[in-house]
Parts: C-alpha cells; sequence; structure tokens
C-alpha cells in the first residue's frame, strides 16, 4: 500500500535534492508574487506554461519509480520537453472534453425541487468526479509515458472511482504535513510580525510545493499498482522489488 510518509522520505533522499527543489521554485514563486502583485494578466502568462512543467516533472517522477531509477526530479531538458509534448497530446483532449462535460452538467442540469445546498453539494460531486478522471488518464499516462494510455478508456473507467477515493484519503495527510512544513515558518513570520507577502515567505511555501510534487511523484508510482489495471508483469515485478527491500538508496540510476 502506498505511504506518504515514505514518498517524502523519497523525496528528501533523492540526490540534489535541495538544489533542484530550489530551482522549480522559481518559477512558482514568480507567478505567485505577479497573483499578489494584483498582475493577473502577467500571472496567467507564466502559470500556464508553469503548471505544464510540474505536471511534466511529476509524470516523469512516477515514470522514473516504476523504472526504478533513483531520479525524481530532473535537470534534463531534453527529456522534460519530449514528456511536455506527449503529455499535451494525451491529456488535453480529454481535459477539455471533461471540463465541457462537467461545466454543461453543473449549468443545465436543473432539478424540480428546492433542497438546501443540495445543488453545491451535487456540483462539488460532478466537478470531482470530472477531476478523477482527468486524473486516472495523467495516472495512466505517467506510467508508461504512452500517449496511447491515457486515452484507455476500459481503465479510465475501471480506475477512477478507486483514484477518487485514494485523492480524498491522501488531500487530509497532506493538509497535515503541509501544516507541519509551513506552520512553523508562519509562526516565525508572526511573531516576528513580518509580512506573510514577502518574497521569503512566498519562496519557502513554493519550496514546499516542489517538495510536495516530488513526493507525489513517488506516493502515485507506488500507487499506480493499485489504482491503475495493468500487465501481470507489473505486479510480479512490484513484488520482487518488495520482497527484496528496494528503495530510493539502492534504485538503479
Amino acid at each position: 500500500m502506498a505511504s506518504l510518509t515514505d514518498a517524502f522520505n523519497d523525496a528528501f533522499g533523492e540526490s540534489m535534492a535541495v538544489v533542484k527543489i530550489i530551482v522549480y521554485a522559481i518559477p512558482i514563486s514568480l507567478c505567485a508574487n505577479l497573483f499578489l502583485a494584483k498582475d493577473f494578466v502577467a500571472g496567467c502568462f507564466f502559470a500556464i506554461p508553469t503548471a505544464i512543467l510540474l505536471a511534466t516533472l511529476m509524470s516523469n517522477g512516477i515514470f522514473n519509480i516504476r523504472s526504478n531509477k533513483r531520479e525524481i526530479l530532473t535537470f534534463n531538458i531534453i527529456s522534460l520537453i519530449s514528456i511536455a509534448i506527449k503529455l499535451l497530446i494525451a491529456i488535453l483532449p480529454i481535459f477539455c472534453l471533461m471540463m465541457f462535460i462537467g461545466y454543461c452538467i453543473v449549468t443545465f442540469v436543473k432539478f424540480p425541487f428546492d433542497i438546501p445546498n443540495f445543488i453545491l453539494i451535487f456540483n462539488c460531486i460532478v466537478w470531482l468526479i470530472v477531476f478523477s478522471v482527468i486524473f486516472t488518464s495523467y495516472l495512466a499516462f505517467s506510467k508508461t509515458l504512452n500517449v496511447f494510455d491515457g486515452y484507455n478508456i476500459k481503465v479510465i473507467s475501471e480506475s477512477s472511482i478507486d483514484v477518487c477515493i485514494n485523492l480524498l484519503f491522501l488531500i487530509p495527510q497532506l493538509l497535515i504535513a503541509n501544516g507541519i512544513f509551513i506552520g512553523a515558518v508562519w509562526y516565525l513570520f508572526f511573531v516576528f510580525k513580518l509580512p506573510l507577502n514577502s518574497i521569503l515567505f512566498v519562496f519557502y511555501c513554493s519550496c514546499v510545493g516542489v517538495l510536495n510534487l516530488s513526493a507525489l511523484s513517488s506516493y502515485f508510482a507506488q500507487a499506480s499498482y493499485e489504482l491503475i489495471k495493468g500487465k501481470d508483469s507489473e505486479y510480479q515485478d512490484n513484488y520482487y522489488m518488495k520482497g527484496s527491500g528496494m528503495n530510493m538508496n539502492n534504485r538503479k540510476k
């Protein structure tokens, strides 16, 4: 079973982890500072490529861990560009289609009764299902970096509910972990009456965000064996790795 604690240990234990976290925190910090300065046009302009970069890094990390490699975050620009192109081809059409379907459902579906908060709950369920389908497609692609796996309707339909349930259990754990990472620094800023929108605090939070990305790459690489149905050979390999006590320290480069 996937463990978020083990995933964070992998993220901290990666070679040059601190350097990679600092480097990839720069574009996140830039976007955050632009939005804080209320420059929404520039913020959105930089947010789109930053989001693609982060999604690409996570896909690369999931694939590497499943391939029993040490590297989660990478500085290999050529590899990142290649994965980004395949990622857009694999996920963008499904993303647009599911967002359109979700929008149509919450906009045009009407109910003949008026129950307090019913519409809100209904909309939340609809968007939860929509994003679960999109994320399942993303995980299916990231397992192999094969564009066609992102369109595997059978796998997506069988796994999306499991992915949705897994996310519901994962989110509280992430909130607790980030409360620990950010809470102590927030308290120092509060005690010394430093502004929370300062460049230093924003950059630290961005670093925590990249750490989360690295940990989630490891977590979903583990969880994908259970969440995304695959070939029998995948489970045999996974059983062998668990049985031999294989971890980040003895993965191949």
